[in-house]
């Protein structure tokens, strides 16, 4: 059973839910643990800094600090996750060196900082949006078999033509495009329901 945004949100101040905190963490924390290793960060650095930002996160959303009517949990993480790394870099730069921090650090003194923000903002969107497709693909494998996701993922991902998934899985041509049909047709039936779940 899916999990919706509302519940994480309502369930997170009750400290003792342990299945909230549970959810939320295993929702967000790989993902964020992508978003850091793409900004720089080896995997274990990156994994920490998850963690930091998932606790900032349980934390503002325990004190009330995100409002759903004011925007999308989404822009409110990924703003966490921001200000995480860009902490973390700070920190560094600061061990390192002690000349001033520009770029990354100051819009004021750097205009292509503001380049730099933007860019990671469709960084953090884009890793959210393919976590979420790949959150509904492991749904959907709860209703269909390894087989019927193999075709689906081999044609309509990878882009295969459908005699070469047959070939490859050894089934009928009819059988790969009735597999592929059955899971692609689930998802556009499922995915808008899925998708106004995890964002609201």
């Amino acid at each position: 059973m899916f999990t919706t945004v509302s519940f994480l949100v309502t369930r997170l101040p009750e400290l003792n839910n342990r299945r909230a905190w549970e959810t939320f963490e295993a929702r967000y924390s790989p993902m964020l643990q992508r978003y850091f290793i793409k900004s720089g960060c080896n995997s274990d650095v990156a994994r920490d800094l998850a963690q930091d930002a998932i606790q900032r996160a349980a934390t503002g959303l325990r004190e009330g600090r995100f409002e759903k009517s004011s925007g999308r949990l989404r822009d409110w993480i990924g703003g966490i996750a921001r200000n995480v790394v860009r902490n973390h870099r700070r920190r560094a730069a600061n061990r390192s060196s002690a000349q001033p921090q520009t770029g990354f650090w100051s819009e004021q003194e750097d205009p292509s900082a503001q380049e730099e923000l933007h860019r990671s903002d469709e960084q953090f969107d884009a890793l959210w949006v393919r976590h979420r497709l790949s959150s509904l693909l492991r749904v959907a494998s709860t209703n269909f078999s390894t087989k019927d996701m193999r075709c689906y993922f081999l044609v309509e991902v990878r882009g295969l033509p459908i005699r070469v998934v047959a070939k490859r899985i050894g089934i009928s041509e009819t059988s790969v495009f009735q597999k592929r049909r059955s899971v692609a047709n689930w998802l556009l039936a499922m995915g808008p329901r899925f998708i106004s779940q995890w964002e609201k």
